[in-house]
């Protein structure tokens, strides 16, 4: 009988736990295969990283993530094979409308082009601008310079409309600063339809014929004002997702088990894992599936030109603030998703999403429930405050805008110290770097949400590319 061979995972996020189920599932149907076995070893006592989902006073608070978009099946998929299909919860129809603070008020960002050009949001000149996207001349094809989200945004409808639209929406995303994210690593997309139809409008226009004609258009949500496809989330939390992975996937999850240092082994077939408190642990395949800042710090002093790329990827902080009232308390009719903020607009928010009025079930009857996001990599000072001071500075905030009326009967922050991975220029040659340098140790995978998409749905769907990596690492040797 030939000898097990052993991957461990590191990190028990969505990222790693949905590459044990690819595993485990590829496994599956190859019952005939050599011996196979798969450890996750995750440092904290539960798994699902940033995922976290709390029931505090009646109210369900995100402290993560709240859904993700079904554009794409890989998230959807994984839901219905773990035996959540019944569990999956769209968004309501106010998902599709949307707000943007600007000049003091909140301002309707219409997806229809004359109601868009009719309202407030962008000032004369920057309307007229916007008009002139179709005749901008599309960038040269040989360029190949990493171009900014912010000078993308400039150069095809203008500064004021980048500020006023882009900024905003980015900063739903990634909550990072636009004139270092990059815009081929971030929004691959709106490059490809530039330089397929040399112009956003015209591309936009022909996308949305397309879809119409197939059927596939997206649901709810407002052309241009983000990306598309329909919200969805999970009727008890997000967590449902993660904790369900680890306990389908059983005993191979083990919760607790920090790594602390890793080596080759003596006769550098395997790799050797030094855990906290624990004996060591070979591998034949190891693949790093935690933050890129901590998957360098193991690999100081095997590899410093990885660890030196690892580390070079940044992550913005971020504060989310739950703000629970009775619903009397709020005048603001709270008709939609919730609103964005540009910088410089004068409020420490980049955002404030409505929760229970996406989800109908997030606050108790008679309730609201509200979800303020504070900080990212251009305020990264308000980030450190303590959570108390967070949730009264939003409160503060929130008051006037929507008409708030008295004191909030839930005020709680979670603060990420380092929530988002930044894809700033660069991005795409450091993944391409990593890529090179990877090839100089066999057995070595690179996993999570730094290189190839800061989503759930891009986790998902990396999952089963890093799981026949690992496969075909191991056939290999």
């Amino acid at each position: 009988m030939p000898p097990t061979t052993r991957i461990v995972i590191v990190g028990g996020g969505i990222s790693g736990l949905a590459v044990a189920w690819a595993l485990h599932e590829r496994r599956q149907r190859q019952a005939d295969g050599p011996p196979l076995e798969v450890v996750v070893l995750e440092g904290e006592a539960r798994p699902g990283g940033k995922i976290l989902s709390e029931r505090v006073d009646g109210f369900l608070c995100e402290w993560g993530p709240n859904g993700f978009l079904d554009r794409e099946p890989a998230t959807l998929e994984l839901c219905r094979a773990l035996g959540l299909g019944e569990q999956l919860l769209p968004a309501t129809a106010a998902f599709g409308k949307r707000y943007i603070y600007r000049a003091g008020r909140l301002h309707v960002a219409a997806a229809h082009p004359l109601r868009f050009l009719a309202s407030g949001l962008l000032p004369c000149r920057g309307k007229l601008r916007l008009l002139r996207e179709p005749w901008v001349a599309a960038r040269p094809a040989e360029a190949t310079d990493d171009e900014s989200v912010l000078a993308f945004a400039a150069r095809r409808i203008g500064p004021v409309a980048a500020r006023v639209l882009i900024d905003p929406m980015q900063s739903g995303i990634y909550a990072g600063d636009p004139a270092r994210l990059s815009v081929a690593s971030c929004f691959p997309r709106v490059v490809e339809i530039e330089r397929q139809y040399g112009s956003l409008i015209r591309g936009l226009v022909a996308v949305k014929r397309e879809r119409r004609r197939q059927g596939t258009g997206p649901s709810g949500s407002a052309p241009g004002a983000g990306p598309s496809g329909h919200l969805t989330s999970l009727r008890p939390g997000l967590q449902l997702l993660p904790d369900t992975l680890a306990e389908r996937l059983g005993g191979i999850v083990r919760r607790g088990q920090r790594v602390e240092r890793l080596a080759r082994s003596a006769d550098g077939e395997a790799w050797v894992l030094h855990r906290r408190g624990q004996a060591p642990l070979t591998a034949d395949v190891l693949i790093l599936a935690c933050p890129a800042h901590a998957a360098a710090t193991l690999l100081d002093g095997v590899d410093e030109t990885l660890a030196t790329l690892l580390r070079q990827i940044d992550y913005a902080p971020l504060a989310v603030v739950a703000l629970g009232y009775r619903r009397e308390q709020v005048r603001h009719p709270l008709d939609g998703f919730g609103f964005l903020a540009a910088r410089g607009e004068g409020l420490r928010l980049l955002g404030t999403l409505w929760d229970s009025t996406i989800f109908g079930d997030r606050a108790p009857t008679d309730h609201v429930l509200l979800r303020a996001m504070v900080g990212g990599a251009r305020d990264r000072e308000a980030a450190a405050l303590p959570p108390p001071t967070l949730a009264t500075a939003a409160h503060e905030a929130l008051r006037p805008l929507l008409g708030i009326d008295g004191s909030p009967v839930l005020a709680e922050a979670v603060v990420h110290r380092r929530a988002i991975p930044q894809y700033n220029v660069g991005h795409r040659d450091r993944v391409a770097q990593l890529a090179a340098q990877l090839t100089r140790h066999p057995g070595l995978i690179l996993a999570g949400n730094a290189l190839h998409g800061v989503g759930i749905n891009d986790c998902a769907r990396n999952a089963k590319i890093v799981a026949e990596q690992a496969l075909a690492q191991l056939a290999s040797t």
